[in-house]
């Protein structure tokens, strides 16, 4: 009798004591999960900042790109009018039907008051 008293005793305060060791056992699973939930989250944001950043570099580049490319082809522009400027002889000398020698423009211009250009 005695031993099953004992036993049942022995029992009894093992399963108190198992009971909260269990409970603090899960508590702490309990909170790790919680802790690496949140560390998940938190990678989640650096990550789509990283990309934001990453968004707001390409954006910046291509503006740069595209205004250096604007700019060049303003310079090619203006260079291509100047050269075209600077091929056309601002005058011409031409020989008139009159004998006299004028420059103007054109040929019909310089010789307009003189009977025409020689052919």
């Amino acid at each position: 009798m005695l031993r099953n008293v004992l036993t049942g005793a022995a029992l009894a305060c093992a399963l108190t004591l198992a009971t909260p060791l269990a409970t603090f056992a899960a508590q702490d699973a309990k909170d790790d999960a919680k802790r690496a939930g949140q560390d998940a989250k938190d990678a989640g944001k650096d990550v789509g900042d990283a990309a934001k950043d990453a968004g707001k570099a390409t954006k910046k580049a291509a503006k740069k790109t595209g205004q250096v490319t604007g700019d060049a082809a303003k310079e090619t522009a203006d260079s291509a009018k100047k050269a075209a400027k600077s091929a056309k002889p601002k005058s011409s000398a031409v020989a008139c039907k009159d004998g006299t020698v004028q420059s103007g423009k054109t040929k019909t211009s310089a010789c307009a008051d003189h009977g025409g250009a020689k052919s």
